[in-house]
C-alpha cells in the first residue's frame, strides 16, 4: 500500500515520520512517499522565529488551545495526544539539546532551524519514507479507491491514502501557495476564505505616521466594525511607517479584514480594561485640578505615555503644551482623551498575507475528524497543519499544531493501512 504526504514542510514530515515508523514496526510494506514542490523540504521551517525554529510553547494542552483563536477546542484532542513535552522529549532524544525561555518559548540550544530540520530528515529516512522534491500536484482525484495524483511535471501517481499538509498561502516564496486548497476543494472540501494572520496591518494614518518606532507595553485594540464588531484585545503595541504592529495587532490580525475600523487605546487600565474617553478627560481633569499652574505638556508626561506620543496628541489636537494646564478648557480636555484612548484607524491588509507569519482560514474544521484529522468526506483522505481553518498566536504554537496534527494524521492513516481502523 502507498501513503503519499502532499507537503514537506512540518506537519508533512511529522505525519511521514509518524505513519513510517508505525508501519515500519509491525513490518508492514507500506511505501510512504513526501511529494515536495521545492527542491527541498522543510523551506518554511527554516524561517521559523526568525532562523531560531521556535519549535513548540512549554504548556499544557489546556492552556495552548487558548491561543488559536476562536477554534483553539479543535486541537485538543491531539495536543493532549502529542503536547509539547512528548514533541521536546522527541527532539532531546533525537540529540537537539533544547532551551525553554522565561516566556515558555523552546528553541533548539544551537538557534538553528538547520538543526531540527536536518533531525528530522533523518529519522524520516531512517524510518524509510521516500522523497520526491520539485513535486508540485496540481489536481488530485479519487477513482475506486485509489488517489490518482497528477504532478506538474505530467507524471501521475496512485496511492491508496493521502494526507494533505501543503500549508497555507502566506509567504508563498517558501513553497505556501495555497494548492492545498484547490485540492482538497476538488474532492469536495468547504474552504473558509483564507486571509493574512500572524502580521502587522497597514493603517493610513494621518500623523500618527511621525511615531514610526514607538512601543506600548499595553494598550488595547477595539473592533468598530466587521464581523468581530466589539471585540477588544489588549497587549504590546508598535507604531510602524505604515500602519502598525506588535504582539497586540500580531495576534489578533485573524479577526482583522480589509476596510475594518479599530479604535486604539494608548492608556488602558492596569489590569489591561479599556479606558473610555469620559475616563480619560476624568482623569485629565485631575491631573490638571491638582497642578494647574504647571505647563500642560509637564502634567500629561505624568501619564506614563511617550513624549514623542504626548507631542503628538498636542500637536494632533492643536493644543498648545507650553500654556498653563489650568487654562485648558474642556473643549480642549475631549480631544486630547480621544486621542490617547480612541484614536481610530482604518485598516488595510494589502500585500499583508505575502509577508504574514501564517495563513488565517482553510479547509472547514466541521469536515475533519479532529482525533485522527481524517476527511470526514473522502476516505482515505487525511489534513495536517496550515492549510486547516486553524492558526495560532506567535511564540512556537503554530508549529505544535504542526506537529500534533501532522503525529496525529500519520498515526490514524498507518492504523487504516494496517486495518485498525476505518480510513
Amino acid at each position: 500500500m502507498r501513503l503519499v504526504v502532499i507537503g514537506g514542510g512540518p506537519a508533512g514530515l511529522f505525519a511521514a515520520l509518524s505513519a513510517s515508523t508505525v508501519c515500519k514496526k509491525a513490518s508492514f510494506p507500506a511505501v510512504v512517499t513526501v511529494l515536495e514542490r521545492n527542491a527541498r523540504p522543510g523551506q518554511k521551517l527554516l524561517a521559523s522565529g526568525s532562523g531560531q525554529c521556535n519549535l513548540t510553547q512549554n504548556a499544557s494542552p489546556e492552556e495552548l488551545v487558548k491561543h488559536y483563536g476562536d477554534n483553539g477546542r479543535f486541537l485538543l484532542p491531539v495536543l493532549n495526544a502529542c503536547p509539547p513535552s512528548r514533541v521536546m522529549d522527541w527532539f532531546t532524544a533525537w540529540n537537539v539539546p533544547l532551551i525553554v525561555r522565561e516566556d515558555g518559548k523552546v528553541f533548539p540550544r544551537s538557534l538553528r532551524a538547520q538543526d531540527v530540520l536536518r533531525v528530522l530528515m533523518e529519522r524520516c529516512i531512517e524510518a524509510g519514507v521516500e522523497f520526491k522534491n520539485e513535486s508540485r500536484v496540481v489536481s488530485l482525484n479519487r477513482e475506486l479507491k485509489t488517489f490518482l495524483i497528477n504532478l506538474e511535471q505530467g507524471a501521475t501517481l496512485a496511492a491508496d491514502m493521502v494526507i494533505i499538509a501543503t500549508g497555507g498561502s502566506s509567504y508563498p516564496t517558501t513553497g505556501s501557495t495555497g494548492d492545498g486548497y484547490l485540492l482538497a476543494k476538488a474532492l469536495g472540501h468547504t474552504i473558509v476564505p483564507p486571509h493574512a494572520a500572524l502580521t502587522g496591518v497597514i493603517a493610513p494614518q494621518g500623523t500618527l505616521g511621525i511615531l514610526s518606532g514607538i512601543s506600548f507595553a499595553l494598550a488595547g485594540l477595539t473592533l468598530l466594525s466587521g464581523a468581530g464588531k466589539g471585540r477588544y484585545w489588549n497587549g504590546p503595541l508598535l507604531i510602524t511607517h505604515s500602519g502598525i504592529s506588535g504582539p497586540l495587532v500580531i495576534n489578533n490580525s485573524r479577526y482583522l479584514a480589509s476596510g475594518d475600523e479599530v479604535a486604539l487605546c494608548f492608556l488602558p487600565h492596569e489590569d489591561g480594561r479599556l479606558r473610555t474617553p469620559a475616563e480619560m478627560e476624568s482623569l485629565l481633569k485631575q491631573l490638571i485640578d491638582n497642578q494647574g499652574s504647571l505647563q500642560l505638556q509637564t502634567v500629561l508626561h505624568q501619564l506614563a505615555l511617550p513624549k514623542a506620543f504626548i507631542s503628538w496628541v498636542l500637536q494632533d489636537c492643536g493644543v498648545d503644551g507650553g500654556r498653563k494646564a489650568a487654562e485648558i478648557g474642556k473643549k480642549q480636555l475631549a480631544p486630547l482623551a480621544r486621542a490617547i484612548v480612541a484614536t481610530k484607524l482604518t485598516i488595510s491588509l494589502k500585500g499583508c498575507l505575502e509577508k504574514a507569519m501564517v495563513t488565517a482560514g482553510g479547509v472547514a474544521l466541521s469536515e475533519i475528524n479532529r482525533k485522527t484529522m481524517r476527511s470526514q468526506l473522502v476516505e482515505g483522505l487525511y489534513l495536517a497543519g496550515e492549510v486547516m481553518d486553524i492558526d495560532g498566536d506567535t511564540g512556537g504554537y503554530n508549529l505544535q499544531a504542526a506537529w500534533s496534527t501532522g503525529w496525529a494524521a500519520g498515526q490514524a492513516a498507518a492504523a487504516a493501512m494496517l486495518g485498525a481502523l476505518p480510513s
